[in-house]
């Protein structure tokens, strides 16, 4: 199954230790983030949420001259649920509507972990 999902990607996903504070759906949380791209993320959470649901992740980046923040939107485009249906984590995609500071901090960053 994972590798029927990174076919469907558009950009290598990074592993990373991060951690985000995301509005998931009307919910907040804070959760680590396991693996980074610029079309998306898989958020670690328990936070139950289906397919569509939208999302918005704010992270702070790691860069030498101090962190820099980004804010993504997206939607929950994959629950990952183990043998026995516990939720392990969310896979969620980006839209196409950023603001350019936080796609440049994004890509800049993903540029530098590669």
């Amino acid at each position: 199954m994972r590798q029927e999902v990174s076919e469907k990607r558009g950009f290598p996903r990074i592993p990373v230790s991060l951690t985000a504070h995301c509005r998931i759906g009307n919910r907040y949380v804070k959760d680590a983030v396991a693996d980074l791209s610029e079309g998306g993320l898989y958020l670690k959470t328990r936070e139950p949420a289906r397919e569509g649901t939208p999302v918005r992740v704010a992270l702070a980046l790691p860069f030498v001259d101090g962190p820099r923040y980004c804010t993504l939107v997206g939607e929950v485009a994959r629950v990952d649920r183990d043998q026995r249906g516990v939720l392990r984590g969310l896979g969620v995609s980006f839209g196409s509507v950023a603001q350019n500071g936080d796609r440049e901090a994004l890509t800049g960053f993903l540029r530098r972990e590669q």
